[in-house]
C-alpha cells in the first residue's frame, strides 16, 4: 500500500507541477466556455424563451429570461464537468506514456513492486486529479451562477453531482489507461489528446444539442459513455432550473426539451432511466478494466 500511495503521489505531483499539462487538460473546457459566452449560450437562452412564449401562454418575459439563463448555465456546467472528467484523466495518464518513452517505466518494473501496483497508481492519480479539477470547476461555477442571480443547488443535488463526478472520472481513467497500452510516444499521445479534446464537445452534445444532430450521428452517440455521463450530470444539475423554467407549461413541452438538449436520452423509442445510464457507464468501465488486465498480462509475458 505504501508503494502504491507513493507512486500515486508522484504521478499527481508530476501533473500538477507541469503548468502546461494542467492548462491543456482544461483547454476543451475553456473552449466550451468561450463558445457559450460568445454565442451558443445566448442562442440556447433565446431558444428557451421563444419556446415558452409560443407554448407557455401568458408569462412574465423578464422572469422567463432569468430562468432560461440559469437553466443554460447549469446545462453548460454539466457539460464541462464531463469534459474535464475526460480530458484531465487523459492528460494525467500521459505520465505513463512519458515514462514508457523515456524508459522510466522499465526502471519502475525492475524495482521490487508489482506491475499491477504501478498500473493502478497511474489510474488512481488520474482519478484523483480528475475529481480535484471537477470539484474546483464545480465550486467556481456555483459561485458565479449564484452571483449572477441563479439559485444554489440543493444539498441532495450536490451529493449526486459529486457521486457522478467520481463515477465518470473512474470510468474514463480506466478507458484512457487502456488506450495508453497502444501508445509508445508522447507525441502520439498528444495527437490522441488533440482529437479527443476536439471531439468530446460534439460527442457529449455540448456544441450542438442532440436535437440538432443528424439522426444517424445521434444514434451512434447513444452508445458512447460520454453522452450518458453528460446526460446524467445534466439531469441533476438542471433539475431545479427545469422545474422553475417550465412551471405552468404542458408536460410534453418539458419532455421534448429534455430530449432535444440531451438531458434525457431516448433508445429504442423510450427514454432510458438514470439507473440504466449508471449501469451503462459502470459496464463500460468494467469492460475497459478487464481488457486492460488481459492486455497488461499479455505485455508482461512478451517482455519476459
Amino acid at each position: 500500500m505504501k508503494k502504491f500511495l507513493s507512486l500515486t503521489r508522484r504521478n499527481c505531483l508530476i501533473f500538477l507541477r507541469d503548468r502546461g499539462a494542467v492548462f491543456f487538460s482544461l483547454l476543451s473546457m475553456l473552449i466550451v466556455l468561450m463558445l457559450m459566452g460568445v454565442f451558443l449560450g445566448n442562442m440556447n437562452e433565446e431558444g428557451v424563451v421563444n419556446l415558452l412564449e409560443e407554448y407557455g401562454g401568458l408569462r412574465d418575459g423578464a422572469k422567463d429570461q432569468a430562468h432560461a439563463k440559469e437553466l443554460v448555465q447549469y446545462w453548460t456546467l454539466a457539460g464541462i464537468l464531463i469534459v474535464n472528467a475526460v480530458t484531465v484523466t487523459l492528460t494525467v495518464l500521459g505520465n505513463r506514456v512519458a515514462d514508457l518513452s523515456e524508459h522510466r517505466l522499465a526502471s519502475l518494473y525492475s524495482a521490487p513492486v508489482n506491475r499491477s501496483v504501478v498500473a493502478l497508481s497511474y489510474m488512481a492519480s488520474a482519478v484523483l486529479a480528475g475529481i480535484f479539477m471537477c470539484m474546483l470547476t464545480l465550486g467556481i461555477a456555483l459561485c458565479y451562477i449564484t452571483a449572477t442571480g441563479g439559485e444554489w443547488l440543493s444539498f441532495g443535488a450536490l451529493i449526486q453531482i459529486v457521486g457522478l463526478i467520481v463515477l465518470n472520472t473512474c470510468v474514463f481513467a480506466v478507458i484512457m489507461y487502456f488506450l495508453t497500452l497502444f501508445v509508445k510516444s508522447s507525441s502520439a499521445w498528444s495527437g490522441i489528446g488533440t482529437v479527443v479534446g476536439t471531439l468530446v464537445g460534439f460527442v457529449g452534445a455540448i456544441y450542438l444539442p442532440m436535437g440538432n444532430l443528424p439522426k444517424g450521428v445521434a444514434g451512434v452517440l447513444k452508445y458512447i459513455p460520454i453522452l450518458h455521463g453528460a446526460s446524467l450530470m445534466r439531469s441533476v444539475c438542471c433539475g431545479q432550473a427545469l422545474e422553475t423554467t417550465f412551471a405552468g407549461t404542458p408536460a410534453e413541452l418539458l419532455t421534448e426539451y429534455q430530449e432535444h438538449m440531451g438531458i434525457t436520452v431516448e433508445m429504442g423509442g423510450e427514454t432510458v432511466d438514470s439507473l440504466f445510464q449508471v449501469l451503462f457507464l459502470a459496464g463500460c468501465g468494467i469492460i475497459a478494466f478487464i481488457l486492460t488486465v488481459l492486455m497488461q498480462k499479455r505485455k508482461d509475458i512478451s517482455d519476459r
